[in-house]
C-alpha cells in the first residue's frame, strides 16, 4: 500500500511539474501580436519566422519574403533578451527577382510587470533596436503590451511606436502602429483566434486582419500561423508583414 501511495504521489508531482512548466513557457497564440509572456529564467528559445506577402491582388504584383532566426534567453522570470537575424527577398516579376539577402539585425528585450492576474490588465514592456545591413539606418521601436484572460479566452493588444534615424535616413519621423488579437483554447495543445495589425502613415491607417492558429504539441515546441488580408489598398509594400495577402509561420523550440 505504501508503495502504491508513493507511486501516486510521484505521478501527481510529475503532472504538477508539467503543468507549471507549460504555464511558464513562452508559447505564442499569434504571429503578429505579442502576448503576456517571456522566456523562463535560464531557458533559451530558438524561433524560425517565415513571412510571405503579395503587394496587390494582381497576380503579377511584387512578392516579398522575410525569414528571421531569433534566439531568446530568459534573464529572470520577468526579463528576457533576444537577437534577430532578418533575411529578405523581393520578386517583382519572372526576370526581376532579387537574391535572398541579409536585411538587418535586431536586439530586443521584454519585461513583464508583475505576475499574471496581479493587475486588471497584464502589462509587458518591449524595446527593440535594429541596424540595417550596409546602410546607416537605425530603428528604435517600443511596445506596450496588454493582455487579459477570461477563462479559455485570451485578449491581447500592442501599442507600437518607433523612429528610424541615421545618415542614410532622409527624414526622421515618428512611426505608429498596433496589433491586437483574441484567441480561444479549443484544446490544451490547440488555440484558434483572429488578429489585426497595421500602421499609421500620412494620417491614414493601413489595416491587415486574419485568422490565427497555434499548435503546441509540448511545452517546449510550438507553432503559430496567421493568414493576413489587407483592408486598405496599397500601391507598394515595403514589409512582408503587409500586403493584399500575407502568410506568416513561426516555429519555436525551447531548450
Amino acid at each position: 500500500m505504501n508503495r502504491g501511495w508513493k507511486l501516486l504521489a510521484t505521478l501527481v508531482m510529475a503532472t504538477l511539474g508539467v503543468s507549471a512548466r507549460t504555464a511558464g513557457a513562452d508559447l505564442r497564440s499569434f504571429s503578429h501580436t505579442y502576448e503576456y509572456s517571456t522566456v523562463p529564467e535560464g531557458r533559451t528559445t530558438v524561433e524560425l519566422w517565415h513571412t510571405q506577402s503579395r503587394a496587390t491582388p494582381d497576380a503579377s504584383s511584387a512578392q516579398l519574403y522575410e525569414g528571421i532566426l531569433e534566439v531568446e534567453h530568459g534573464i529572470t522570470e520577468h526579463l528576457d533578451v533576444g537577437l534577430y537575424t532578418v533575411l529578405e527577398q523581393i520578386e517583382a516579376g519572372p526576370l526581376t527577382s532579387e537574391a535572398l539577402r541579409l536585411s538587418k539585425a535586431k536586439l530586443e528585450s521584454r519585461y513583464r510587470i508583475g505576475e499574471r492576474g496581479d493587475l486588471p490588465i497584464d502589462t509587458l514592456l518591449f524595446l527593440e533596436l535594429a541596424k540595417a545591413f550596409g546602410d546607416s539606418v537605425y530603428e528604435i521601436r517600443g511596445k506596450v503590451i496588454g493582455a487579459r484572460d477570461f477563462g479559455d479566452l485570451t485578449l491581447a493588444a500592442n501599442a507600437i511606436g518607433g523612429v528610424v534615424i541615421g545618415k542614410d535616413v532622409d527624414e526622421t519621423t515618428l512611426e505608429l502602429g498596433w496589433a491586437a488579437g483574441a484567441t480561444y483554447q479549443l484544446h490544451p495543445k490547440l488555440r484558434l483566434g483572429v488578429e489585426t495589425w497595421g500602421v499609421l502613415e500620412d494620417r491614414k491607417a493601413y489595416v491587415d486582419v486574419g485568422p490565427a492558429l497555434s499548435y503546441a504539441p509540448s511545452s517546449t515546441f510550438w507553432t503559430a500561423i496567421t493568414l493576413g488580408f489587407s483592408l486598405t489598398e496599397r500601391e507598394t509594400v515595403e514589409s512582408a508583414s503587409h500586403g493584399a495577402f500575407s502568410a506568416r509561420v513561426i516555429v519555436g523550440l525551447e531548450l
